[in-house]
């Protein structure tokens, strides 16, 4: 029998630019979670901990979140730590993460899959296939196949490697696709393999997991969890338990200029339920407005996101001037409503979306072209979210020009 816990994708040392000055706290909560997870393996026992690649965001890392995660292992001594490097952090040689000086130097208890292999956990063989690229048309888990033919028939074999699992429709053809029946192809009593951020752990009868991140890295992701798993001997199915061990929860909502107060309401009631200390919070302002409306509601969602860990507001609205503030635009800005009326022209052209009944006679493709050439803009850039944005843009501005 053997028992190990095993996760994947943690990304430690991700930058998460988007959130500015608070991306130091979103890599803390990693590393906290990294420690938890060690904890739980001390708690339950385990013969070994498997990491199925992408511990590193990339091969580039911060020497001290190296450091740091090396020294978080070493802290749970009576834990062996097997690391396999995936498409984020691959073994290339002596510029990949896994040569720094703290994995040189490492506690005995920290092991790198650096070649494929197979290493004797005692009671059980692990067989190994570990990255050397960032993209690949090979199934990684084929080179499991070729060392499971080496070992006795009966053993306990339990494979690791990093890869998409080859789902019609889901995977690119060079993002490592794994056969969906790779585990019973090779043998194998169990496949731990990374790469996706979502728990999936359905695959080959249940031989194959995908744990997911084990703290979520983006809005709406189902992860936040490593496996237990548990294997009473060859051929026996795997027993897999998902623990929770994510420290942070990500949240979103959106704000609805067409709906308002429902959207309003319900915005409202889930930042009631939301822990301040402990979410990530995104509110997506969608919809169509007036410049004053829109930030209006743009300031009030940014009080409301500011008690939060981090909090984002994301504007995906699009202006809409009534019929009075058109005609005292066109009284006080002439040159101004001039230039939105082209902007309609224009993407009437670009979209396909019928014109206002006011505006001027379309714009010819070759005028058009001239225009985007001038530019140096591409026609495929003129998207509806385009044309909202430049729209805002322009009245916002405006806006604070006569406040």
């Amino acid at each position: 029998m053997i028992r190990f816990l095993h996760s994947a994708d943690w990304q430690l040392g991700a930058r998460f630019r988007q959130f500015g000055a608070k991306a130091d706290l979103l890599r803390q909560a990693r590393l906290d979670t990294l420690r938890r997870s060690m904890e739980l393996a001390r708690k339950h026992t385990v013969d070994a901990c498997l990491i199925a690649g992408d511990l590193f965001e990339d091969n580039q890392v911060d020497e001290r979140v190296v450091a740091e995660v090396v020294a978080i292992f070493g802290a749970f001594p009576e834990v062996p730590v097997y690391l396999l490097p995936g498409n984020h952090d691959p073994e290339t040689g002596p510029d990949s993460v896994w040569h720094r000086r703290a994995f040189l130097a490492a506690p005995a208890n920290v092991h790198v899959l650096r070649q494929a292999g197979v290493t004797d956990l005692g009671g059980a063989y692990l067989l190994a296939s570990p990255l050397h690229q960032k993209l690949s048309t090979t199934d990684p888990s084929l080179k499991l196949a070729e060392l499971a033919a080496t070992l006795p028939g009966d053993s306990l074999k339990i494979g690791i490697t990093h890869g998409a699992l080859a789902i019609e429709g889901k995977h690119q053809p060079n993002d490592f696709p794994i056969a969906l029946d790779a585990a019973s192809r090779a043998g194998l009593d169990y496949l731990a393999v990374g790469h996706w951020h979502n728990w999936l752990a359905d695959t080959d009868g249940g031989r194959i997991v995908m744990p997911g991140t084990p703290e979520p890295d983006q809005f709406d992701q189902e992860g936040g969890s490593v496996a237990l798993v548990e294997i009473a001997a060859d051929g026996a199915p795997p027993k897999v338990e998902r623990l929770p061990v994510a420290g942070l929860q990500w949240r979103s909502m959106t704000l609805d200029f067409l709906s308002l107060d429902s959207s309003r309401a319900a915005l409202a009631s889930a930042l009631k339920e939301w822990a301040p200390a402990s979410t990530v919070v995104r509110i997506t302002l969608s919809g169509s407005a007036s410049p004053r409306v829109i930030s209006e509601a743009r300031s009030e969602c940014e009080s409301l996101t500011a008690p939060f860990l981090v909090g984002q507001v994301v504007d995906r609205s699009t202006v809409a001037l009534s019929e009075i503030e058109l005609q005292d635009l066109r009284s006080r800005h002439p040159i101004l409503a001039q230039v939105l009326e082209d902007i309609d022209r224009l993407e009437s052209l670009a979209t396909g979306k019928s014109e206002p009944a006011a505006a001027s006679s379309p714009l010819s493709l070759a005028e058009v072209q001239q225009i985007l050439a001038g530019a140096k803009i591409e026609l495929s850039a003129l998207t509806p979210a385009f044309f909202g944005k430049l729209r805002q843009v322009l009245l916002q501005n405006l806006q604070e020009a006569a406040a």
